[in-house]
C-alpha cells in the first residue's frame, strides 16, 4: 500500500481522529502549564550545549563508561550493526538456558526489530509496558515514540484483551483491564530470565543508567530476572550527573507535559540478585552503532543525535494529529522519525515520508534538545529530490517557468486573461474565485481558490506610488509570488499608508520566487536560481531603514534559506545577511513608526498567527491588534498552529491539508468573530477558500488589507 493509500486509511478512522485531536489540545496546555516558571529556551540550550560534541568526545564518555561499568563485574559489548545487537542479546539468552524475556519500552529496539529476531531463534521477548504489550498481542508496532498505543480507545483494548484471555472483557471498567494486564505480566516477571531496558541516559563518570518511566515495568525486568541486558544508544551518554539532572528536567515536561514521571531510575553496574548462584545479577550494556558513530562525525546529521526521544515533535506536528504514527513508518515517529528513519535504515525507506512534512516549524521550536528538526527534514528532502527525481511537473515548472521571472509573468498574465470561463463571484463576499478546477477534483476539491488578479502588483505599485520628496524613512518591500499574482491589494494596501505617512517604498525590478517551493519539493538546483535572482534584483540594504514583506514564508525563506544557498559565493552571502539583519513583517515595522489606530465599526475579529511569523520571524500582530481592537478582539485557539496550506503541499497531501484546514475553521467559528485576520497571504488563501467552501460567511483579510479598510489613523 503506497503511502496516500495509508494516508486515506486514516484519514476515514474517526476513532483515530478524535484520540489524536483529545491528545494534541490537552498535550499542549499540560505542557504549556508544566513550563510555566521555567526559561524553556534556556533550559533546551543547556541539553544542546551538552549533547553538542563529536566523535571523539562520545568515545571518551564511551570508555569512560566502559571502564566504571566493568569495575563492578559488568559486561560491555558494542554493536556495530542492528543484527549484532540480536545475535548477542539472543547468545546470552541461549547461555542461561530461557526463552522469555521480559522486556520494558526501548525504541531502540524497535529500530533494530529485535522481537522479530528473537522469535526467527524461537525465544519469547514480552514487552511490560502497557502500551506496547497491548501492541504486541495486536500484531501491531508502535504509533508514538513515548505513548505507543496512543491510537487506541479503551473499547478496541477491551475487545483485543477478549480475543486473547477468551473471556468477555467491559471496556468501561479500565481498573479491571489494568489487572487482566497485571495477571499476565506478573507471572512473564518470574519465568523470564533475562530482563532487558533500554536506557534514557548513560552517566560516564559513574557508569550509570537512567531510567524515566511512568509504570515501574522497567525496574521489575531490571530487578526479578537474574540477568538484565541493557540496549543503549551511544547519543545518550553524558559527562556526569549534573547534565543528566539537565535532561531529566526537560523529558517528562516535553513527552507527557508531566514536572516528573512516576519513577526515575538509576542503574549501577551489577546489583545482589538472589536467582543466581553467585548472588549478583549478571550485566550486559550493549552499545549500538548502528551508523551512529559515523553520523557523530557529520557536520549537520549529527543534530539527530542530540534527540532525547520525547516524542514532543509528533505531539505537535498538524500531519501526526490527522493520520497518526503507522503512516510514518514502522521504527521511529514523528519529525526526527522522518529523519532517523533515512539515517538508520536508509533514503529509499525516507524518501516518501519526508514529503509528509508541511514545513510549519513546529516540530523545531518546542525540541526540547534545541535540534532544528525542520531544517534537517528540508536538507533531507533535496538529498532524495537530486537522488531520486522529483515530480516531473514540478522539475518543469519551476525550471522552465518560476526560475524565470519574465516567463512566468507572461505565462501568468495569459492566465487571467484566459481564466474567465472558470471564474465567478463568491456570493458572500463578492470575491472573484475558480468555480470548478478540472484537475482538482474529489479529495482534492475541499476550498475555492482566489482567480489570478487581472494586474499584477508590480504594474499596479508603478503606477501608482511615486517616490517622495523628501521620504522620513525608505523601505524596501519584498512582495512575494503571491502578492504579485493573485493579491496585489494586499501589497498596495501597505504600500499605500507607509507612503501616506511618509516612508519611501521601493520595490525589485521584477518579481521571483523566494525559492521555498522548490526547496519544499526538493529541487536545490532551481531553488538556488531562484535564491541568486532574487538577490541581484535587490538594492543595497544600506540604502534602506528595513526591507519588509507581508507573506511572513517568503520572509523566512529571506532570512535563512538565502544564506544556506549562498554559502559558497561571499558576495551574495554578505548581502543576504545584511537583508535578514533589517528584514521584518509589516506589523512589526508599524509599530516601530509609532502609528496610533482606531477602529472604524464594531465588528469582532480574530487573529490567525501564521506558522512563519513567531518561527521564522520572531513576531506576531496578535498584541498589535489585542490593543487596537480591545474587546472587539476574540482569541483563536491554538492561533499558530497551522492552517494546513503549505504551498503545493496543500495538493500533494490533500487529504491531511484538507483535515488540519478543517480543524482551524472549527475553532474560528468558536470564536464567532465576523472577521479573520492573518498576515500571510497563504494563509488567506486556504482559510478563506475554505470557508468560502464550506458556505461559512466570515471575512478573511490581510492584516495590510485590515489596516486600509476598518481601521483610521488617529495619530502618530
Amino acid at each position: 500500500m503506497n503511502i496516500h493509500d495509508q494516508i486515506r486509511n486514516k484519514i476515514k478512522d474517526d476513532v483515530l481522529h478524535e484520540n489524536l485531536k483529545n491528545f494534541a489540545s490537552s498535550y499542549k496546555q499540560s505542557k504549556a502549564n508544566v513550563y510555566q516558571g521555567h526559561d524553556f529556551e534556556a533550559l533546551r540550550q543547556k541539553v544542546y550545549q551538552l549533547k553538542d560534541r563529536d566523535i571523539n568526545k562520545v568515545m571518551e564518555q564511551f570508555h569512560r563508561f566502559k571502564e566504571n561499568a566493568e569495575k563492578s563485574g559488568a559486561k560491555v559489548f558494542q554493536a556495530r550493526t542492528g543484527q549484532d545487537a540480536c545475535d548477542y542479546i539472543a547468545e546470552v539468552m541461549k547461555k542461561h538456558n530461557t526463552k522469555y524475556m521480559v522486556k520494558s519500552k526501548s525504541m531502540t529496539s524497535e529500530e533494530i526489530q529485535l522481537n522479530h529476531k528473537l522469535e526467527e531463534y524461537g525465544l519469547n521477548p514480552i514487552e511490560t509496558d502497557l502500551g506496547e504489550w497491548i501492541l504486541q498481542i495486536g500484531n501491531e508496532h508502535p504509533s508514538h515514540m513515548v505513548m505507543p498505543a496512543i491510537h487506541k480507545t479503551r473499547q478496541q483494548v477491551a475487545k483485543l484483551f477478549s480475543e486473547y484471555t477468551g473471556k468477555p472483557v467491559d471496556p468501561d471498567d479500565i481498573k479491571g483491564m489494568v489487572e487482566i494486564a497485571r495477571q499476565y505480566l506478573r507471572d512473564d516477571y518470574f519465568k523470564a530470565g533475562v530482563g532487558m531496558t533500554g536506557a534514557n541516559i548513560a552517566v560516564a563518570e559513574t557508569g550509570t543508567i537512567g531510567l524515566v518511566t511512568n509504570e515501574g515495568n522497567a525496574r521489575l525486568s531490571s530487578t526479578i530476572p537474574p540477568v538484565h541486558i541493557v540496549l543503549v544508544g551511544y547519543e545518550k551518554l553524558c559527562d556526569n550527573f549534573s547534565q543528566a539532572m539537565d535532561i531529566v528536567k526537560v523529558l517528562p515536561k516535553s513527552a507527557t507535559g508531566q514536572n516528573i514521571t512516576s519513577y526515575v531510575t538509576w542503574i549501577k553496574g551489577q546489583n545482589p540478585s538472589h536467582k543466581n548462584e553467585t548472588g549478583t545479577k549478571e550485566t550486559h550494556y550493549v552499545f549500538l552503532d548502528n551508523g551512529r558513530l559515523a553520523f557523530f562525525e557529520h557536520p549537520e546529521f549529527k543534530e539527530a543525535l542530540k534527540c532525547i526521544r520525547c516524542g514532543s515533535c509528533a505531539n505537535i506536528c498538524p500531519a501526526y494529529e490527522m493520520v497518526g504514527g503507522h503512516v510514518y513508518g514502522d521504527r521511529y515517529i514523528g519529525s526526527i522519525g522522518l529523519i532517523l528513519t533515512a539515517l538508520y535504515q536508509g533514503d529509499a525507506d525516507a524518501k516518501d515520508i519526508l514529503k509528509m512534512c508541511i514545513g510549519c516549524r513546529a516540530c523545531s521550536f518546542n525540541c526540547p534538545s534545541g535540534i532544528d528538526l525542520q531544517k534537517m527534514i528540508s536538507n533531507l528532502k533535496m538529498v532524495v529530490g537530486q537522488k531520486y527525481g522529483i515530480n516531473t511537473i514540478k522539475k518543469k515548472v519551476f525550471k522552465g517557468v518560476v526560475a524565470k521571472p519574465d516567463t512566468m509573468k507572461n505565462l501568468v498574465g495569459l492566465g487571467s486573461t484566459f481564466q474567465f470561463p472558470l471564474t465567478k463571484k463568491n456570493k458572500f463576499n463578492k470575491e472573484k474565485i475558480i468555480g470548478t478546477v478540472p484537475f482538482l477534483s474529489g479529495e482534492k476539491d475541499f476550498r475555492h481558490f482566489p482567480a489570478l488578479s487581472k494586474k499584477s502588483f508590480t504594474k499596479s505599485f508603478q503606477k501608482e506610488i511615486k517616490p517622495l520628496a523628501n521620504p522620513k524613512k525608505k523601505v524596501f518591500f519584498y512582495p512575494g509570488c503571491a502578492v504579485e499574482y493573485f493579491y496585489p491589494e494586499i501589497g498596495m494596501a501597505m504600500a499605500r499608508l507607509l507612503h501616506k505617512h511618509g516612508v519611501q517604498v521601493d520595490i525589485p525590478s521584477k518579481s521571483v520566487c523566494c525559492g521555498l517551493p522548490a526547496i519544499a519539493a526538493g529541487d536545490p538546483e532551481d531553488a538556488r536560481t531562484m535564491i541568486h535572482k532574487n538577490l541581484d534584483e535587490m538594492k543595497s540594504p544600506a540604502d534602506y531603514d528595513a526591507f519588509l514583506v507581508v507573506c511572513p514564508t517568503c520572509g523566512g525563506a529571506i532570512k535563512h534559506e538565502f544564506l544556506d544557498f549562498t554559502r559558497e559565493d561571499p558576495d551574495r552571502y554578505k548581502l543576504s545577511k545584511q537583508i535578514g539583519e533589517k528584514l521584518m513583517p509589516m506589523g512589526q515595522f508599524l509599530e516601530q513608526l509609532n502609528l496610533k489606530f482606531r477602529v472604524k465599526g464594531g465588528r469582532t475579529v480574530t487573529y490567525h498567527t501564521p506558522c512563519h511569523n513567531t518561527r521564522s520571524m520572531d513576531y506576531t500582530a496578535e498584541n498589535l491588534l489585542k490593543n487596537i481592537l480591545g474587546k472587539q478582539f476574540k482569541p483563536l485557539t491554538d492561533t499558530n498552529v497551522c492552517c494546513g496550506f503549505g504551498g503545493t503541499y496543500s495538493l500533494d497531501f490533500a487529504p491531511i491539508s484538507n483535515g488540519i484546514l478543517n480543524k482551524k475553521i472549527e475553532h474560528i467559528e468558536e470564536t464567532k468573530a465576523d472577521i479573520v485576520i492573518t498576515d500571510c497571504p497563504g494563509c488567506v488563501m486556504q482559510i478563506n477558500g475554505g470557508l468560502m467552501y464550506k458556505g461559512v460567511e466570515k471575512k478573511v483579510m490581510h492584516l495590510s488589507s485590515f489596516i486600509e479598510n476598518e481601521l483610521e489613523v488617529v495619530s502618530k
